[in-house]
């Protein structure tokens, strides 16, 4: 059982585990994390892209099963896991959830940790000057398009998935960098969407930074998670405040 005087939550991101590769480096890394530092913790949060690619249950359980029995070994201790959708992970469906352990989150999830309310998020919605992006986006999240998908033989979807990765590297070399970030507007038009939340946590631009930024007299705090690559990166969050951690 976790320590319960410790009521500590740890959030983490982006970590990007390798299909088929329960030895690579960063699947290790993430595997004594959760043995070394999470079972520590009340609570783990994964604010997505867990995965590299996620392409329907029957799929991912054969590729990542090391890391999804690891997963339930934890849940099953007593930890309490959350996960949200990354933009390469939105695939998850009730098999994952019954197999890991892991209760999946809404893409902006509100946390009471004393007497702050945080706002937590993958932060690919908040990229709003990559405008070709979002109009994928806005397609790959329809649930019809999503239906179609995991209907496909499960051949089809490796092809696609794969394709869908190399295309995505490229793009990524391709953009200017400032684009792929987030913009000031998104973020003021989420915190107005949450007008009780004063501190934003999210991933997705691996650009880890604490941020301060003032909208409409207020003040507030971002921070942008580690992708693990080479920082590994995690935070901690109870009443006595935010930590950021490093784990070797």
């Amino acid at each position: 059982m976790p320590n319960q005087t410790l009521q500590t939550s740890l959030v983490i991101a982006d970590i990007h585990l390798q299909p088929n590769q329960p030895q690579h480096p960063i699947n290790q890394t993430f595997l004594r994390f959760l043995q070394q530092k999470a079972i520590h913790a009340q609570r783990l949060y994964i604010l997505g892209d867990l995965f590299e690619v996620w392409l329907g249950d029957d799929i991912g359980l054969q590729q990542y099963p090391t890391e999804i029995q690891a997963l339930k070994a934890l849940s099953d201790s007593g930890i309490e896991l959350y996960l949200q959708y990354g933009n390469r992970d939105f695939l998850m469906r009730k098999h994952f959830q019954q197999t890991s352990g892991v209760r999946l989150l809404p893409d902006e999830y509100t946390l009471q940790i004393g007497a702050q309310e945080i706002l937590m998020l993958h932060g690919d919605q908040l990229c709003t000057g990559d405008i070709a992006y979002q109009k994928m986006r806005r397609i790959f999240r329809n649930p019809v398009i999503q239906w179609l998908f995991l209907h496909l033989p499960k051949s089809r979807r490796i092809k696609i998935g794969e394709k869908m990765r190399q295309e995505s590297m490229q793009a990524g070399k391709d953009k200017n960098a400032e684009i792929m970030d987030i913009t000031e507007d998104a973020l003021q038009k989420l915190l107005e969407r949450h007008p009780g939340c004063a501190t934003v946590i999210h991933g997705h631009t691996h650009k880890p930074a604490q941020h301060t930024h003032h909208f409409n007299g207020h003040d507030y705090r971002r921070y942008v998670l580690s992708d693990w690559r080479p920082a590994t990166q995690y935070l901690s969050l109870n009443a006595d405040g935010i930590r950021i951690h490093e784990f070797e």
